[in-house]
């Protein structure tokens, strides 16, 4: 049976919706500034990403490594992160006061807190660094922050929950979204040479899992679930073109934001019950 969220207060919600579009800004950001580096053009992905011969041109796509252009881009990813702190701050410490109705909220945010406070001290240790580890851990903390943000969001909206197994298996088909990122990433960057392949082969489970929570979601009248099926049509689109078009930095930038957001949603459907 599904419930309902109650009336939420307007300045959480005002809040938790900054929250999530300050996030949405720093992993577009985030996703540029990766793209802007030189890379392989991809001519037949996945083996691409490990070929070295100078039959493979390097090179960033000029509009995206402008001079001008970076600079804006680092300065919306600098702002947008610093005052990601403040607004989740402020977010928590409203919602722990209306105890207990909204601890969830309090509770999200405080997560939101920590993990933005982690990847800040990351950026400060290791400033340029091209490991696979600090990769990993900017990409996957970035997407987890506007997760738990959206999860945020959509918890203070009067909008319907799924079912408690459904959460569940949302929270599955979240974990194995963030995987296929992961891998997506290294593939990209070419640290592992395996990672393309492995993106692959977990594409169509990852599909079909995050496919059936969202039919269960529409079910249960789950007004986010038509957007989740939306954006895993858009994902593979945006995946196939990626591959025909060479892997150019616009499919993949959109391939990136999509893949963000799909995560976003299945991990709000799988954060209802909590």
């Amino acid at each position: 049976m599904t419930t309902t969220r109650p009336e939420p207060d307007p300045r959480l919600r005002l809040l938790a919706l900054a929250c999530l579009l300050l996030m949405l800004a720093v992993v577009v950001a985030s996703a540029w500034l990766r793209l802007a580096q030189p890379r392989p053009i991809c001519a037949d992905w996945p083996s691409c990403r490990t070929v070295t011969t100078a039959g493979v041109a390097v090179a960033a796509a000029p509009w995206l490594g402008r001079t001008g252009t970076l600079d804006a881009v680092r300065a919306v990813h600098r702002i947008a992160a610093s005052a990601l702190l403040p607004a989740a701050a402020v977010l928590a410490w409203l919602a722990l006061r209306h105890r207990p109705r909204r601890s969830a909220a309090g509770r999200r945010a405080l997560s939101m807190l920590v993990l933005a406070l982690a990847l800040a001290a990351l950026g400060i240790v290791t400033p340029g660094s091209r490991s696979p580890w600090v990769l990993l851990g900017n990409l996957l903390g970035g997407q987890w922050l506007l997760a738990l943000a959206w999860s945020v969001l959509r918890g203070l909206q009067p909008m319907a929950a799924p079912r408690p197994a459904t959460s569940r298996w949302a929270l599955g088909a979240a974990a194995l979204w963030a995987v296929q990122a992961g891998l997506g990433a290294l593939s990209g960057a070419g640290h592992a040479p395996a990672a393309g392949i492995a993106h692959l082969l977990l594409l169509m489970p990852a599909l079909a899992w995050a496919g059936a929570v969202a039919v269960a979601a529409r079910r249960q009248d789950c007004s986010d679930a038509p957007a989740l099926l939306a954006l895993l049509v858009a994902q593979v689109a945006l995946g196939v073109a990626s591959v025909v078009l060479a892997a150019t930095p616009a499919m993949v930038l959109l391939h990136n934001l999509s893949a963000a957001l799909g995560l976003a949603l299945l991990y709000g459907l799988g954060d209802a019950h909590r």
